[in-house]
């Protein structure tokens, strides 16, 4: 197993990687609910695989009440937000009590957001069950809801108590749980580069995705490196920006299909792919590690299923980013693998002009693998 502190003073809390870790979760949230009670929101995906067996072992922590989840994308709505906050309020919640959000990002997104509002915050933790969860949404506090014109427009920061990985739970994900985690696993490899990029790579070159222990290493790496990036810059302000490596046009996809038709970290895969194509890399060794990683980036479009998207939808969702100034966008663009850069005043039109290279390629080779 493998421990992973987020790093933010009397906010710190640290991420658990392994396999089979249901006694470390009862001790974690035994220690933290006390004499309260344990507020309890599955992922309704999750909750029919292995909801009753965790049930029994959370009962082992304290008094619980259990509420699951649809699981899309929509799922992350005020409709829904409120139907969290009804259950919570019905139950006379207390400060006293703790949440713990069981499931994917859409999970942590919601229910942490159901946390940070509800009674002004209460204590949560998150059981993260998918890959994308793992790396990505389940660590660093943001959490929140979708609105009809944007992905995420709607949140709050609100850091968890504890995070735990168990990868016991992605062997009985769907294969496209799996790729639309890779997705946000092949962002940090661009920030980072180096082994990043050569353990995806021995992952890709695998007969099938479903490797564990390669799993493991790539969710340690992702998870120390945003640990590290969260810990610098908590609230968004500066250096955590890199983290939205492709996500601009990826959020703009998303939207743009209605937040149903690809994971979001499919659409990060699209996104990333234009992104490297309003490249700042100089030219020699940069440019030839910009090629190779954007090798890597084309590979995984296979495996990405097939949508038609129309360039103007998702450019007119690319016109209420939150990172967005006048007409023009900062953008995280990459010199080379390990060397991002946030890029200002970056025009709409070259935004258009990337994503449309990015949409040719997809429209041939998107869906291959899926």
């Amino acid at each position: 197993m493998a421990t992973i502190k987020v790093a933010l003073g009397e906010k710190s809390y640290p991420v658990l990687i392994g396999s089979g870790l249901a006694d470390k979760l009862v001790t974690l949230t035994k220690k933290r609910v006390g004499k309260g009670r344990l507020f309890v929101f599955f992922d309704a995906g999750f909750y029919a695989l292995h909801g009753v067996e965790l049930s029994k072992q959370l009962a082992r922590a304290a008094k619980t009440a259990e509420f699951v989840v649809p699981s899309e994308e929509k799922s992350k709505s005020a409709a829904v937000l409120n139907k969290l906050r009804d259950f919570l309020l019905a139950e006379k919640i207390s400060r006293d009590d703790f949440i713990l959000a069981c499931g994917g990002g859409v999970t942590s997104d919601l229910v942490g957001y159901a946390a940070a509002s509800t009674l002004r915050g209460i204590r949560w933790g998150v059981v993260s069950t998918t890959l994308l969860g793992m790396v990505d949404a389940g660590i660093g506090g943001k959490t929140g809801i979708n609105h009809r014109r944007g992905k995420n427009l709607i949140g709050a920061f609100w850091q968890p108590e504890f995070v735990v990985c168990d990868t016991r739970y992605l062997m009985t994900l769907p294969s496209r749980e799996i790729v639309a985690g890779l997705g946000e696993v092949a962002k940090y490899g661009g920030l980072v580069g180096g082994r990043m990029i050569e353990t995806i790579e021995r992952l890709l070159n695998k007969s099938d995705l479903y490797d564990e222990r390669l799993l493991q290493k790539l969710i340690s790496l992702s998870a120390r490196c945003k640990a590290e990036i969260v810990a610098a810059d908590e609230r968004d302000d500066g250096r955590r920006m890199v983290l939205n490596f492709g996500h601009t046009v990826a959020h703009a996809i998303e939207a743009s299909l209605g937040y149903s038709r690809l994971r979001h970290g499919e659409a990060v895969i699209l996104g990333m792919l234009a992104a490297l194509n309003m490249p700042v890399a100089g030219a020699g060794r940069a440019k030839k590690q910009i090629e190779a990683y954007r090798a890597i980036i084309e590979r995984m479009v296979s495996y990405v299923p097939y949508r038609k998207i129309n360039i103007d939808r998702v450019m007119e969702a690319v016109t209420v980013d939150k990172k967005r100034a006048g007409t023009r966008l900062r953008l995280v663009l990459l010199k080379r693998p390990g060397a991002p850069v946030i890029v200002e005043g970056v025009t709409i039109s070259a935004v258009k002009k990337a994503t449309g290279r990015m949409l040719g390629f997809y429209n041939t080779f998107g869906g291959k693998n899926a």
